[in-house]
């Protein structure tokens, strides 16, 4: 949105409610700052007028208030918390060089599991599309064991913070929920707390859905 010059005023996110803008929707909120909401649907990804944002075309997309677009999660996910340092534990604890380590798992490993499965045709020819998720679902249980055994109760302390919004976020995207869970109580104990988080609740709301996820 721009100012009588020009300029833009408010940061602008270019996604999906469900997709991988949720997250820097409550990053947004958490850091207090008004953005525009603009809903790009699947068929438009690919269009000249998306792609003069993003030529990967792909969600999410973050419009600076000066007007730069900031593509890739990782990148958006940096600019938030260096932009709005109370998102996150301060320079030099080490809660911090936690919450990156853990980021970099989530982003590296553990969405590119969800990725396989939920979008298979990217990786394989149909005929093995099955082969495909049961080696996703092998790769993701790992990746759950491991988060299973950082959450104490969060990813970095005692309060949720930027990458923990990431992997809630995530968490709604499993195929199988009962199988993510099984085993896992603290990872069950996060997604019920992160479910009530006030945070959550009003991005959910304002894309018309339930408060309690």
């Amino acid at each position: 949105m721009a100012d009588m010059d020009g300029k833009m005023n408010r940061y602008e996110l270019l996604g999906r409610s469900t997709a991988g803008s949720f997250f820097a929707e409550c990053l947004l909120r958490a850091a207090g700052v008004e953005y525009d909401f603009t809903h790009v649907r699947r068929s438009d990804s690919g269009s000249a007028e998306f792609r003069a944002h993003n030529p990967l075309s792909r969600i999410p997309v973050l419009v600076t208030p000066d007007g730069r677009d900031i593509i890739e999660s990782m990148a958006i996910f940096t600019h938030l918390v260096e932009t709005f340092p109370q998102l996150a534990p301060p320079v030099g604890d080490p809660l911090r060089d936690s919450m990156w380590q853990q980021l970099a798992v989530l982003g590296t490993s553990l969405y590119p599991a969800m990725h396989r499965h939920h979008h298979t045709r990217y990786y394989a020819p149909e005929e093995m599309f099955d082969a495909v998720r049961e080696y996703a679902a092998v790769d993701a249980a790992r990746w759950w064991d491991y988060i299973e055994g950082q959450l104490s109760p969060y990813l970095a302390g005692k309060s949720p913070m930027a990458a923990d919004f990431y992997l809630f976020m995530i968490t709604r995207w499993a195929p199988d929920p009962d199988a993510m869970l099984a085993g896992r109580p603290r990872l069950a104990a996060f997604i019920t707390a992160m479910r009530q988080n006030a945070i959550v609740g009003d991005v959910n709301e304002s894309h018309g859905k339930a408060r309690d996820y």
